[in-house]
């Protein structure tokens, strides 16, 4: 049986995605999930950073709706203006970076033996086990940065991952300009290490600079509880 904290925990978990999603709306767009990742990547393609990040491509895993989701933000004539995308893997016989050493090797050095993938990563990522969700993707087109809608967008994405998953883990890798500016603590990660994945020779389009950026479970029901304390008291 369910214990009464887990209930009061799967109703919070809820309501915080109904603030979150109730404050995108009222920019007047709406909202789309799907676990069809041939679609996501067609409508990647028509963006205008045109970027699918390997780790949400079919051509490279087989994403499905028990393990991989993706949300898409429409304005009022229908046009894509952000996308995000999730997925979720059992750990249990290797850590986090156990994992990049094999996932990475097949997506990236196997094809091409100028990359060269190193084995100092960060630091946390070798005693991270368990269920691990990963979000990235996220796109949020030009005209519409800067006027608040990162956030939500991108707590959103955390929120449905938790109450899809309850992961032991959720993690993105960040530029570091952006975790050093606050970026990361605003959308709810807790947990910031200056170093990601660590490369020899990166591919072109990958920075070398990135950090590990995470939160526990407990940290994303806390964000769940702050979303939810926020709306309650209303804007200061």
């Amino acid at each position: 049986m369910i214990s009464d904290t887990e209930d009061q925990a799967t109703l919070d978990v809820s309501a915080a995605i109904a603030v979150v999603r109730a404050r995108i709306e009222a920019n007047g767009l709406l909202l789309k999930e799907s676990a069809d990742f041939q679609s996501f990547e067609t409508l990647i393609r028509g963006t205008e950073d045109k970027y699918l990040m390997e780790d949400f491509s079919p051509r490279f895993f087989d994403l499905h709706g028990a393990t991989a989701f993706w949300l898409g933000a429409y304005n009022a004539e229908g046009t894509i203006v952000s996308v995000q995308a999730a997925k979720v893997e059992e750990l249990r016989d290797r850590s986090l970076a156990e994992h990049w050493q094999q996932q990475q090797r097949r997506m990236f050095v196997d094809p091409d033996p100028e990359i060269k993938f190193g084995s100092e990563h960060a630091h946390d990522a070798y005693f991270m086990r368990g269920k691990i969700a990963y979000h990235g993707n996220l796109w949020l087109r030009r005209d519409l940065r800067g006027v608040g809608l990162a956030e939500p967008l991108t707590q959103l994405g955390f929120l449905i991952a938790l109450l899809k998953w309850s992961p032991d883990y959720l993690y993105g890798l960040m530029a570091a300009r952006s975790a050093e500016k606050g970026f990361g603590i605003r959308v709810g990660y807790r947990r910031f290490v200056p170093r990601g994945t660590h490369w020899h020779h990166a591919p072109a389009h990958i920075r070398p600079d990135d950090w590990l950026v995470y939160s526990t479970r407990s940290d994303l029901h806390g964000l769940a509880r702050q979303i939810l304390r926020s709306s309650f008291e209303g804007p200061e």
